[in-house]
């Protein structure tokens, strides 16, 4: 089974080897939770000799069947006569004499520092169980670090005194990304979704529902059987459970109530969510004390979905109908919507309007997951009438104002046109909205069509023009957004006034981006706080993000305040919006202090957000992340995968976009070949746009031709930025500019470019790229002022607040002059690094040997961007421990900050 999800496990093992000390874990996981599959992804990655012991369940009836096991796996040719001495004592030994023969003769092997990795030890017979869990808490000697996995760890059994790493289901952004990678081509990432949240996080358990599954199923076309069936998985993890219930019961004085707390559960598996009124509520608490429900408010679930499968389909259907029928009476008058989904399983023709009406109360009342039994119970009962479809419409509205874009895209592939023109125009909007959240292709083929201003659906229709419009300007596509603008212009009597108000905000992102927008004093009464909080949350968005794309940061933040200040009276999907569009405003600002900030708070208050990689606004956010924390491989990756999804039919835009951060990164971590591949890409792209200070490229491809010698490139690329900056003036285009005529200057001019590129800052300009010039500026400039230049970019970025020192360009061999061949192409220019920069540092083989084999497991978490608490976990150690020993590590190596030790190391 491939490993997802565990990377934080996998560390705190592998910990073990780099330990000075022996040591020992072992490791809790349900079946099917991938114990196997973190031991291999740690045999991976140590570097000591790694011995794995695999256990034969059948031979759990010999004793010491499993410590020969472990002998063998050893492979010392002493290690034979060992075994035979213990097989031969047996049971003339006593328990603790055998151990400590056992010990004993594991100390005289003498052997190499070595990982053990023993799967399933509970599997093991009794002996060997006790033999091992002794030998792994005297370790001292043997040079061994055991690891053991096991599915539980009894109060009363031999590994208690151990230390413990338990297993936890996957989170459900991780255990969709690994539905992704198992599902075949073609199917619904919505239904993914679903499966995802049903197996509980349990990677067993998903990978055997993809094998019961139908094409079907998974494409979206046929409906799913919720709660799913059973997998030998659920009924292993299920029967886990109940034996510790049913072991709890027998020791309970009062057994009825035990026996009354199990049938309260099993009745509970027939309903997705229950209000708990009407149910025996001490029966409800005793199982939530036991963890086996989740009580919130006034609702209670089943907490475990594959519990709640097992016990669901070992009911027969006549039960489970006899049970429906009792429950649907004893909800009607408590719980409407547990009624509805009861009735369904009763009636003979169920009132599937009124379950998709239940369905759209859950999503309204944050619980998806019921609304999604209730649908899909609806798909599978229902007729696909008119009817029925549009009170699926209204579920699926209610998703995406949740922002729960891939349920609402799975009920969307289930939905036909509609008859009817409002509720097509209803479909086609959420349709389009969904596609764009997305990052997916917005073809509105429908919208070609002509509209008659004398049509009932005409109000309507030019609205999804409007909204059509603003998707093409934020994809930058203008002259199909100012064609949409002029139709709905044509329909002009008949438009409402919130169809008005999208128009004129979309009039200004297309002005913001083709760098003709008014001033702010021209725009919405001055931006007036009363105007603006009497338009709708789209609108603001809108202006917003024009004032953003104009660099007017601080009137663009303060609309985006005014967004999120609403708060419960905005829909989840527009607070999002303005999260994720007030980071990006302080990304362009170059304020990466409050951009990461941003960022943390939008991923804090989003619902299932790493589900959604794919989608570009998500990937640019989250790849400036992850750079700015030191984690480049981890950025690449993120934009690399949103990039396989990408297409340049109609998302020109979008697809520069991410073409063109990836170059940044790469420029940035001083890969300037490939930097350039992907700018050239971003600049073929995106050469339509004419407003450089959107894409923003063509400074970073400059500095990266000049990087490696192609200069007749640099100054062509230099050249068409100062035309697009003459026809399109903005602060950003001067300054990078200026920089760009710096590095591209000859002998004669070179001193004066610098200085004007230097001096054209001001206090209020982006630190980020005064950085950024200061850096580049080090490759052209003199041995004696590199330093000087070094320095003062390394203190840029730390006010621009960068978490981690960046590579400053080494300095050019030669700087040609005007008119030499362009042979220079063949290939970076090397040579020696720049003194005094922040790549100017002792070796780092030196500064590791001042400090403990402790200290250097602290240091390499740090170069590997983990934070304290991190670290703290990872190690086995406070944090406060953490924190002392950073403090120690930085006065022995000189380092004076946490960014500095990273510098020295790098």
């Amino acid at each position: 089974m491939a490993l997802t999800g565990r990377r934080l496990e996998v560390d705190r093992i592998a910990t073990l080897a780099v330990l000075p000390r022996e040591s020992a874990m072992v490791v809790v996981g349900d079946p099917g939770s991938g114990r196997s599959s973190v031991l291999d992804a740690v045999a991976d990655r140590v570097s000591l000799p790694v011995v794995r012991v695999g256990v034969n369940g059948s031979e759990s009836r010999w004793p010491l069947a499993g410590v020969t096991s472990l002998f063998t796996a050893l492979d010392d040719p002493r290690a034979t006569a060992h075994i035979a001495h213990l097989l031969q004592a047996g049971g003339a030994t006593s328990g603790l004499a055998a151990a400590h023969d056992f010990l004993e003769a594991v100390q005289t092997l003498t052997l190499p520092p070595t990982v053990v990795l023993i799967d399933d030890l509970d599997r093991m017979d009794r002996e060997s169980q006790e033999l091992i869990a002794f030998l792994a808490g005297r370790l001292a000697g043997t040079a061994l670090r055991l690891v053991a996995t096991v599915r539980t760890v009894p109060s009363d059994g031999p590994l208690t005194a151990l230390p413990v790493l338990r297993l936890e289901p996957l989170a459900a952004d991780v255990s969709l990304a690994l539905a992704r990678s198992m599902a075949p081509e073609g199917a619904n990432d919505g239904v993914l979704a679903i499966l995802a949240d049903a197996t509980g996080g349990n990677p067993g358990a998903l990978r055997e529902q993809f094998d019961m599954l139908s094409t079907a199923q998974l494409t979206g076309t046929e409906p799913l059987v919720l709660p799913l069936r059973p997998t030998a998985t659920t009924e292993a993890i299920a029967a886990l459970t109940l034996d510790v219930v049913e072991g709890a019961a027998d020791t309970d004085t009062d057994t009825d109530d035990a026996g009354r707390g199990l049938d309260v559960l099993a009745r509970l598996s027939l309903v997705p969510v229950a209000r708990t009124t009407g149910w025996d509520r001490d029966a409800v608490d005793d199982l939530a004390d036991a963890g086996l429900v989740v009580v919130r408010g006034q609702t209670v679930t089943v907490r475990d979905p594959l519990l709640r499968s097992a016990l669901y389909w070992r009911m027969s259907a006549r039960t489970r109908r006899t049970l429906h029928r009792e429950l649907a009476v004893a909800s009607a008058e408590a719980d409407e919507r547990a009624a509805a989904w009861h009735r369904s399983f009763v009636d003979d023709v169920p009132d599937v309007v009124a379950l998709l009406d239940a369905a759209a109360g859950y999503v309204a009342d944050g619980a998806p997951h019921a609304a999604v039994a209730l649908a899909e119970r609806a798909l599978h009962v229902g007729s696909g009438g008119e009817d029925e479809r549009t009170a699926l419409l209204a579920v699926t509205e209610a998703l995406f104002a949740q922002r729960q874009l891939g349920l609402a895209a799975r009920y969307l592939t289930a939905m036909r046109p509609f008859r009817r023109g409002s509720d097509e125009v209803r479909r086609l909007r959420v349709l389009y909205s969904v596609q764009y959240l997305r990052g997916e292709t917005v073809h509105a083929d429908e919208l070609l069509v002509p509209v008659d201003a004398e049509a009932p659906e005409a109000p309507a229709t030019a609205g999804l023009l409007a909204m059509v419009a603003s998707f093409r300007a934020e994809t930058w596509d203008l002259e199909q957004a100012r064609d949409l603008l002029a139709r709905v212009e044509q329909l002009g009597p008949v438009i409402t006034p919130h169809t008005a108000e999208i128009a004129g905000a979309v009039q200004c992102l297309v002005a913001a981006l083709d760098g003709s927008l008014p001033a702010d004093t021209e725009l919405y009464d001055g931006l007036s706080t009363a105007r603006l909080m009497a338009m709708s949350d789209p609108a603001l968005l809108l202006v917003a993000h024009a004032l953003s794309l104009a660099e007017r940061y601080r009137s663009a933040r303060r609309v985006f305040a005014l967004v999120v200040a609403r708060g419960q009276d905005t829909e989840a999907v527009w607070v999002e919006g303005a999260r994720y569009l007030s980071a990006e405003n302080e990304l362009r600002s170059g304020n990466f202090r409050q951009a990461l900030r941003a960022i943390d708070a939008w991923e804090a208050g989003s619902a299932l957000s790493a589900q959604r990689l794919r989608e570009p606004s998500r990937a640019v956010a989250v790849a400036w992340r992850h750079f700015a924390e030191g984690r480049s491989l981890e950025a690449l990756e993120v934009v690399d995968r949103c990039l396989a999804l990408r297409s340049t039919v109609l998302l020109w835009g979008t697809t520069a976009r991410l073409h063109a951060l990836r170059g940044r990164v790469l420029l940035l971590d001083g890969r300037v070949d490939e930097a350039v591949t992907a700018l050239e890409a971003a600049d073929a792209v995106g050469r339509s746009l004419r407003n450089p200070t959107v894409l923003r490229h063509l400074g970073d491809l400059v500095e990266g031709y000049v990087r490696l010698g192609r200069i007749d490139d640099a100054r062509n690329a230099t050249a068409r930025l100062a035309a697009d900056h003459h026809a399109r003036p903005s602060r950003w285009g001067a300054l990078v500019l200026a920089r760009s005529l710096a590095l591209v200057a000859d002998d004669a001019t070179r001193e004066t470019a610098r200085r004007r590129a230097l001096e054209l800052f001001q206090p209020h300009d982006s630190q980020y790229e005064r950085a950024r010039t200061f850096a580049a500026l080090t490759a052209v400039g003199t041995d004696a002022e590199r330093p000087r230049l070094g320095a003062a970019a390394a203190a840029a970025y730390e006010a621009a607040g960068l978490r981690r020192p960046l590579a400053t360009p080494a300095p050019t061999a030669v700087m040609p002059a005007f008119g030499v061949p362009t042979s220079l192409r063949s290939g970076p220019v090397l040579s020696a690094p720049v003194p005094g920069s922040p790549r100017s540092a002792p070796d780092a083989s030196v500064v590791l040997t001042q400090l403990t084999a402790e200290e250097r497991a602290v240091v390499q978490k740090v170069t590997e961007g983990y934070r304290n608490r991190e670290i703290a976990s990872s190690l086995f150690m406070s944090q406060r421990t953490v924190e002392l020993r950073l403090t120690q590590i930085y006065r022995k190596v000189g380092a004076r900050s946490r960014s500095h030790l990273v510098a020295l190391l790098t």
